[in-house]
């Protein structure tokens, strides 16, 4: 829908290479081998697994960075699915400002609709 351009970096985990070497004798550390899922008795000794940061391909995205591309659509979903159910809850319930919050809910969730599918969105 957007066109997210990501800023990847290379990764000080394992060097930019993919593979983790952090403990002695060139082993993988603990982390990224619990992130390959590999037992609790194996975890130590292992060579050559994938680093746990960047998933292998040596390059990574910042945290900060996908979380401020996730963290909007995913509070427009959650604001969409609550006003939603308040329509519905109050609906049923045959509220007497019912009027009120199907106006209110509306105007909100046809702005969110609105945004994340107009044409001006997917060009920028």
């Amino acid at each position: 829908m957007h066109e997210i351009k990501t800023n990847l970096y290379d990764c000080q985990h394992c060097s930019g290479s993919g593979t983790c070497r952090n403990r002695v004798n060139d082993n993988s550390c603990y982390a990224c081998a619990k992130r390959n899922e590999l037992p609790f008795w194996r975890r130590t000794g292992q060579q050559g697994l994938l680093c746990g940061s960047c998933g292998g391909i040596g390059q990574a995205e910042p945290l900060t960075e996908r979380m401020n591309k996730r963290i909007a659509p995913m509070l427009a979903i959650i604001l969409v699915l609550i006003l939603l159910f308040m329509v519905f809850f109050f609906a049923l319930t045959k509220n007497e400002y019912f009027s009120e919050i199907l106006a209110f809910s509306s105007a909100v969730i046809g702005s969110v609709v609105g945004f994340y599918f107009s044409r001006r969105a997917r060009k920028a």
